[in-house]
């Protein structure tokens, strides 16, 4: 049985609003992952969505992003997926993605900025849901595939 997610890294909500803002006016999507809360430091039971996955086969037509199930990493908690409402409400296709993309879903509004009126959080349903912002601190990636600390040999 799935864990509740209950809430959004604060970095990953910002992660999510800056793409919007990039993509703006096209529309970004991309899907998010979570992690068990008790993993983060976070005083609440369930799982909290602490990343934003591109999906490099993405393919922008200028419309919507459409997003391969066959692009998803393997074994990955993916849990849902966050898009822009460049025109500033949900889309029809938006209620297709929530249905059929897991089961949190987040869609950002212009002017894409840190305040509640730039996002809102939706169930599978497309039923507006809460979601909480958590403070977390991530450890940094000293080891994986984000350490640039390297030199080239010919």
């Amino acid at each position: 049985m799935s864990k509740r997610t209950v809430g959004i890294a604060k970095d990953t909500l910002l992660t999510a609003l800056a793409s919007s803002e990039d993509y703006h006016p096209q529309k970004f999507v991309a899907h998010l992952r979570a992690t068990d809360a008790s993993k983060l430091g976070v005083d609440a039971e369930g799982e909290v969505l602490t990343e934003v996955i591109f999906v490099p086969e993405s393919d922008s037509d200028g419309i919507f992003d459409l997003l391969g199930v066959d692009s998803l990493p393997r074994g990955a908690s993916i849990v849902g997926t966050v898009a822009s409402a460049p025109r500033g409400e949900p889309e029809s296709d938006d209620y297709t993605r929530f249905a059929n993309r897991g089961r949190v879903h987040i869609l950002t509004f212009p002017p894409y900025e840190d305040d509640a009126a730039s996002w809102q959080a939706y169930d599978s349903d497309g039923k507006e849901r809460e979601l909480d912002v958590f403070d977390v601190e991530f450890e940094d990636d000293d080891e994986g595939w984000l350490n640039l600390d390297f030199k080239f040999t010919r």
